[in-house]
């Protein structure tokens, strides 16, 4: 697997190509060790245009808590709850809280 560099995976979340911003937004998740950072593109994409990458943005900050132990509460629910109102989104939202709550720190 190709290491990549904060700048290239930054152009590639911000492209119109959607298979690679998804492809890439598992990447960073799965891959990247800046927690802070990691958090920020998640927390960001969430309310990207298409639904499917902002889906996929709800998934991994549930992955991000499993991952690293933590999550910054105060920054991700009230991001969660907002999207929750939305019912295409509310089951997503609801299992990423839910992995907040199990694997996150209090």
């Amino acid at each position: 697997m190709k290491d990549y560099s904060i700048a290239e995976l930054e152009d590639i979340l911000n492209s119109e190509d959607i298979e690679k911003v998804t492809n890439a937004l598992l990447y960073v998740t799965f891959n990247v060790d800046d927690f802070d950072w990691v958090q920020e593109i998640c927390i960001n994409m969430v309310n990207h245009k298409n639904e499917d990458v902002s889906g996929l943005a709800i998934t991994c900050l549930g992955h991000i808590a499993r991952i690293h132990s933590k999550i910054n509460r105060k920054k991700v629910i009230p991001v969660l709850e907002e999207k929750a109102k939305d019912s295409k989104f509310a089951g997503r939202v609801e299992d990423a809280m839910d992995d907040i709550e199990m694997f996150a720190e209090p």
